[in-house]
């Protein structure tokens, strides 16, 4: 396990966040040019990235994998449960149950969490990252968009399902029946859904980077609740996985790609979507910016006690 290849990938994310930045402050990211990017990221190319994924993939046994996607939807749940119980802490602000809730389910297990795991597992764990993450993809279009609809409030209106069948929930069921049928697809689409979602992870932390930019760097990094959260977020988070996992006698491969998954900072998806829906994206942008620099620490620290 090379600590060094792990550091050197935060850094390079961190540096596309940089850049972001950057373009928002000389007006080329302007405020609603990045939220129009990111209504095109969640409801485009995060799916059609997911769906190239899901027929390069779709190959092979699939029962065998059943487990493996059965394993990572109790995950989730236990992440959600886990999360609206932590929110409630008197730590964090009342109001922003919802926002927390989701910053501590949805990691950037995608976007940063790939390149770790390849770096440490090889490039058999995208695949497996992908089953045991395929969860993230159905709640974070469901879930997510309920808790981070400011028109949801704190979850006392009626729950509005048509909220849920946007593009993007719909593409993930697609992917879904994709995947567990075997249909498929003709090359030229599977190619062109590639190519449309392999533009994902950097237009993401692009779009992440200027809206951070939209916010007081100097109070962002002062504001202690966003230390807090770090602490349940990089740490506590991913070792209570560590340890349902061993205590399960979970195999250390799949073990090892949970964690590490659930080790990264805040998921930019989580800011995405409270974009498109009008939430509290000032609060999110913090997180995710301290979340993001203690990550080049944290992760490989998780790293670490995987090894012991």
């Amino acid at each position: 396990m090379d600590i060094l290849v792990i550091f050197k990938t935060m850094i390079k994310l961190l540096l596309l966040l940089l850049l972001g930045y950057l373009l928002n402050k000389v007006s080329i990211l302007d405020q609603n040019t990045s939220k129009k990017l990111s209504s095109l990221i969640v409801n485009v190319t995060t799916p059609l990235l997911i769906l190239s994924s899901v027929c390069a993939n779709s190959g092979g046994d699939r029962l065998s994998v059943l487990p493996v996607l059965g394993a990572g939807f109790l995950m989730y749940l236990g992440l959600i449960l886990f999360g609206e119980l932590a929110a409630r802490l008197p730590v964090f602000k009342k109001e922003n149950r919802g926002i927390n809730a989701c910053m501590m389910v949805f990691s950037n297990n995608a976007f940063m969490g790939i390149p770790v795991l390849q770096s440490i597992y090889g490039i058999e764990a995208i695949f497996y990252n992908s089953i045991i993450n395929f969860p993230y993809n159905i709640f974070i279009y469901s879930y997510a968009v309920l808790r981070l609809n400011s028109k949801s409030g704190e979850g006392k209106n009626k729950i509005k399902f048509k909220s849920m069948l946007t593009p993007g929930f719909i593409l993930m069921l697609l992917c879904l029946v994709i995947f567990l049928t075997g249909i498929p697809l003709p090359e030229l689409v599977v190619e062109s859904c590639e190519m449309v979602g392999s533009i994902t992870s950097p237009l993401s932390m692009l779009v992440l980077g200027a809206t951070v930019a939209m916010y007081p760097l100097k109070s962002s990094l002062k504001d202690i609740r966003c230390y807090v959260f770090s602490l349940f977020r990089l740490l506590i988070i991913p070792l209570i996985v560590l340890l349902v996992c061993r205590g399960l006698q979970i195999d250390p491969f799949y073990t090892g790609i949970a964690v590490l998954s659930c080790a990264m900072p805040v998921g930019s998806m989580v800011l995405m979507i409270a974009n498109q829906y009008g939430g509290d994206t000032e609060t999110i942008s913090r997180n995710i910016l301290v979340t993001t620099v203690l990550s080049v620490v944290t992760i490989p620290l998780v790293a670490a006690i995987l090894t012991m």
